[in-house]
C-alpha cells in the first residue's frame, strides 16, 4: 500500500490520513468482563439509549436519550483516568479509527455554552420545532444535538453528582438511523422510563448493531491473564478457524500489567 508522508502524519492510498495529536485507535471500554464477552460473542455492538443532559443548550428540554456507541482516541498512555473514572478494570475493545469512519462513527463537537454557535443552535432549534415544514433543518439539528456536548457540566457517579470536563473524553459516537423504524430516534424527558424497554427490544434487532469482522479488531483489553482463556474459550465456540483465533489472541493486552509502565 502506498504512503505519502505530510507533517508527520501517513496519508494511505484509500485517502485516511492518520493523526498525529490523538491516538489512531477508537477503544470502547465496559465495566465488566461479561459485557466485553458479549461483544466478541455477537461481534457487534448493541446500541443503547444513553440519558444526556442538554439544558446547557437552552431548547426548554433538560434531558432526552439517544441510541449510541461511544468510543475515545485517548492514546494509550493517557487512558488510566478515563479507564478508573468510569469504574471499570480495564476491559475493552479497540478498532483502527479509519475502521471507524467507515462504519459512521463521529467525533463528538464539545459546545462552549456561551459562545454564538450554543445561541445560533437554541434559535435554529426553537423555530424549526415550531414550524410544520421545515423537515431537513429538523432532521439535521436534531442529528447535530446527538453528536453535541458541553465543554463541562455534571454526571451522575455513583449516588453523588460529579463536575466533569467532557473535552477529556476525546468520544466518538455511533448513533444508527432508525427514522424508519418503530424505534424512537430520541427519547424526550417525559418518555425516559421506556429507555431500558426500548434497549431490551434492541437485543433482538441486529440490522441495528454496529457488527465488525475479527479482522477489525486491533486490540481486546483485558484485566489480567487469567482471563485470556475466558475469551479462547468463546472464540472457540464461534468455530473461527485456528489462524483466526490465533490473531486475535496476539491482540490481548493486559492492563493491569500495562498500567505499571504508563
Amino acid at each position: 500500500m502506498q504512503q505519502l508522508i505530510i507533517n508527520n502524519a501517513s496519508i494511505r492510498d484509500d485517502n485516511y490520513m492518520s493523526p498525529v495529536q490523538s491516538a489512531d485507535t477508537l477503544f470502547h471500554f465496559v465495566s465488566k468482563l461479561d459485557y466485553l464477552s458479549q461483544i466478541i460473542e455477537r461481534f457487534a455492538f448493541v446500541p443503547r439509549y444513553c440519558v444526556e443532559n442538554i439544558d446547557y443548550l437552552n431548547i426548554n428540554l433538560k434531558q432526552s436519550a439517544y441510541p449510541m456507541i461511544c468510543f475515545c482516541d485517548i492514546n494509550l498512555h493517557r487512558l488510566h483516568d478515563h479507564i478508573h473514572f468510569y469504574g471499570g478494570d480495564g476491559y475493552g475493545i479497540a478498532f483502527e479509527k479509519r475502521w471507524g469512519i467507515k462504519q459512521a462513527i463521529q467525533p463528538v463537537q464539545y459546545i462552549n455554552p456561551n459562545s454564538p454557535l450554543a445561541n445560533d443552535f437554541k434559535i435554529a432549534f426553537n423555530e424549526s420545532i415550531a414550524s410544520d415544514r421545515d423537515q431537513p433543518a429538523q432532521d439535521y439539528l436534531l442529528t447535530q444535538m446527538f453528536f453535541l456536548k458541553p465543554i463541562q457540566g455534571t454526571m451522575d457517579r455513583n449516588n453523588s453528582s460529579v463536575l466533569k470536563n467532557f473535552t477529556d473524553e476525546c468520544e466518538w459516537r455511533f448513533i444508527p438511523d432508525l427514522r424508519e423504524s418503530e424505534f424512537p430516534q430520541v427519547i424526550l424527558e417525559q418518555d425516559l422510563f421506556s429507555s431500558q424497554t426500548w434497549n431490551k427490544a434492541m437485543e433482538s434487532r441486529e440490522d441495528y448493531w454496529l457488527k465488525f469482522q475479527p479482522d477489525d479488531v486491533k486490540y481486546i483489553i483485558l484485566k489480567s491473564r487469567d482471563e485470556i482463556e475466558d475469551i479462547i474459550k468463546i472464540l472457540d465456540d464461534k468455530k473461527l478457524d485456528t489462524k483466526s483465533i490465533n490473531r486475535l489472541i496476539s491482540k490481548i493486552l493486559i492492563w493491569e500489567e500495562m498500567e505499571r509502565d504508563f
